[in-house]
């Protein structure tokens, strides 16, 4: 482990979570567009049951990755001012 991954996870432990959480997201996008290939594209009337759920999870996992992603943001803002303020001049 490197002092800067060390230093993150004394600050932040969350991350590593966010981080396996983000990475499961996009797996399961990935997924669900490689069994449903048509959801990529807009809602048709003739989509089925499975079709239309599998569009919502495709939303709501991208939505989640987006706020995880701005969660990060405002963690690596806090961990750059942690490292500043422990610089020795």
């Amino acid at each position: 482990m490197t002092p800067r991954q060390l230093h993150r996870l004394l600050i932040a432990p969350e991350m590593i979570v966010v981080d396996a959480v983000r990475a499961a997201l996009f797996a399961l996008e990935r997924a669900m567009l490689v069994e449903h290939p048509s959801i990529d594209i807009d809602p048709a009337h003739d989509d089925t049951p499975v079709q239309r759920r599998a569009r919502a999870v495709v939303h709501a996992a991208h939505q989640l990755r987006r706020a995880l992603r701005r969660y990060r943001t405002v963690v690596q803002a806090i961990m750059r001012e942690a490292r500043a303020n422990d610089l020795p001049f």
